[in-house]
């Protein structure tokens, strides 16, 4: 007698996911910026793997095995259960006239699984997901002689990171998707101002002021997409010569996130035979308080055109008003930020024999102001990315993706100059949940 069921594969699989999910949550870092001091410290672009191949094309982007967060429309459209996870190095080069810094890291980009019904693959699904949402990583000093302190340094170091964990949905018909995330954004950042003087000038006391942000709040993001066929050649019974119309438009309101807020001075020496400080007293001791951060509004739409099968080629713009964020905490000043990004990708022969006819080719530039304002100068952002999809029969594949960039102003020798490196690794697994198996 054969008894066919479902077996899910949630007892180890799924454990071990949620095992490497929260082991790792400490490792959603960036490499060290001095712009992370600003607003909520360096944004994380919500893109997975494949979208960043393509320059970050995200609003029309719709494919069968590879998750859109940025856009939850994008979900209607997959054909299998799958599971994501991105791994990421990153490296900056910071300059300003002669002096040059360098600074690199590693970690954890997102984790995501979503959920496709085998009776309704292409039409609904439901993914859930944890993924950065912004990164504090600095440490810089800066000089001052005062005619009446005297020679004394200023540092400034902030470290934390915020999250982002998730869970969206969306359905299809005739061509048209609607979709929804509803997210938990958490996460502490610390911010530390030290003053310090001379060991040899007298009662040189290190006064230091520590500023800590505990952000829990409600996130959400929508988003809508429409594909329509608009050629087909009735003579050829290749699917890979169908052309087919994406649209793609996602966005979200600008919400009040609360955040607890800390503040306290205090003063420590180092003692010279060791590097440990004594603290020696508190000057001020701040009350905790509950503070409102007003977010941006989030805006992007875009087209693309082809079939994910053979090639893909699109264009996507997106505008957030980040001149309307607003915090308790004194790094604010942020100017409303925009980019255009333009991506393809080519599967020469996806059913060939040859390995690397079916691996899939992706090619994206992208450019736009940020949203970091530094001393009246809106700062521009550029880069270009390249990308390969390496299939492993029909159960998974690996996103490789280089992206490298420039934020600054190269005309104003005054501005910090970054120049940075993105190197990302998406290990994609498809119908591994959901397999029939037969047991007699």
């Amino acid at each position: 007698m054969t008894n066919k069921f479902p077996v899910t594969g949630f007892s180890l699989q799924c454990v071990l996911a949620f095992i490497f999910l929260f082991a790792s949550m400490g490792a959603f870092s960036q490499a060290e910026s001095p712009y992370s001091r600003y607003g909520l410290g360096t944004l994380r672009n919500p893109v997975f793997s494949a979208n960043e191949g393509m320059g970050y094309l995200a609003a029309p982007y719709a494919s069968g095995v590879n998750i859109n967060y940025a856009n939850p429309a994008s979900y209607a459209s997959l054909t299998r259960t799958t599971v994501e996870i991105g791994v990421m190095i990153d490296g900056a080069r910071l300059s300003t006239g002669d002096s040059v810094y360098r600074a690199s890291n590693g970690s954890v980009n997102h984790f995501a699984i979503a959920f496709v019904p085998q009776c309704k693959t292409g039409q609904w699904a439901v993914t859930v997901g944890l993924l950065p949402y912004s990164n504090v990583n600095y440490n810089f000093v800066q000089n001052f002689n005062d005619p009446n302190l005297g020679q004394y340094a200023e540092n400034y170091v902030g470290s934390g990171s915020l999250y982002n964990a998730y869970i969206g949905g969306a359905y299809k018909i005739k061509g048209f998707a609607i979709g929804a995330n509803a997210g938990f954004i958490f996460g502490n950042l610390e911010y530390q101002k030290i003053i310090s003087f001379p060991l040899d000038s007298a009662g040189s006391y290190v006064t230091r002021n520590i500023t800590t942000v505990n952000m829990k709040s409600f996130s959400y993001n929508i988003g809508v997409q429409y594909q329509k066929l608009i050629y087909h050649n009735r003579d050829d019974p290749d699917a890979r010569r169908d052309i087919y119309l994406f649209f793609g438009a996602y966005g979200s309101g600008g919400l009040k996130m609360t955040a607890q807020i800390n503040s306290y001075w205090d003063r420590y020496n180092f003692p010279i035979s060791t590097d440990a400080q004594t603290v020696i007293d508190t000057l001020q001791q701040g009350a905790l308080q509950t503070g409102k951060i007003t977010m941006p509004m989030n805006l992007g739409a875009g087209l693309m055109f082809g079939n994910e099968r053979f090639w893909l080629i699109g264009a996507d713009f997106k505008y957030n008003t980040w001149g309307n964020y607003t915090t308790p905490l004194d790094n604010g000043g942020l100017a409303n930020s925009w980019q255009a990004s333009f991506g393809a990708q080519l599967t020469p022969k996806y059913d060939d024999r040859n390995y690397f006819l079916h691996m899939q080719y992706r090619l994206g530039a992208y450019y736009g102001k940020s949203e970091i304002s530094f001393n009246g100068d809106h700062l521009g952002q550029g880069g270009a990315t390249i990308g390969l999809g390496f299939p492993f029969k029909s159960v998974a594949h690996i996103n490789l993706t280089a992206d490298i960039g420039e934020l600054g102003d190269p005309g104003n020798s005054q501005v910090l100059q970054q120049t940075y490196y993105r190197f990302t690794i998406g290990f994609v697994l498809n119908d591994i949940w959901f397999i029939k198996r037969k047991f007699d």
